[in-house]
């Protein structure tokens, strides 16, 4: 392993600190850990955490078709629209394989952060469907 000397750590370390304040940022709910992701969310009120751990096709059973979707190799982020913001979820391949649902995050259309409960209520209205 190489030495650094002083001077080079400490540029090292100015590098990095960014990009972990950048990773500890955000108003999003996530980073849920599962094996396979849930079939269903089930007839409760839907709330953020409800959306979490679920497979694509569960959450388009409750909140229909997304806006938008992206898929990439591993991934796919799923978009919807409210009056004033976007609701985004994020699936990542579970342990097992399969795509679950591991993030959630709300931005408000004039840009910044929003709140997700506030942004799903949103999307519920847009759509005409109940929050329970």
């Amino acid at each position: 392993m190489p030495e650094f000397s002083g001077l080079k750590k400490a540029c090292l370390l100015a590098l990095l600190l960014p990009l972990a304040a950048c990773a500890s940022q955000g108003s999003g709910l996530g980073a849920q850990a599962y094996n396979a992701p849930a079939a269903t969310i089930g007839a409760g009120p839907l709330t953020p955490e409800s959306l979490l751990g679920v497979a694509p096709p569960a959450l388009e059973d409750r909140l229909g078709k997304p806006s938008l979707r992206r898929t990439e190799p591993s991934a796919e982020v799923w978009q919807y629209s409210g009056e004033s913001c976007s609701l985004f979820v994020y699936f990542y391949k579970s342990e097992a394989g399969t795509l679950g649902s591991s993030y959630i995050d709300a931005r408000k259309l004039a840009g910044g952060a929003d709140d997700e409960t506030a942004c799903l209520a949103q999307v519920l209205r847009a759509r005409n469907l109940p929050m329970s």
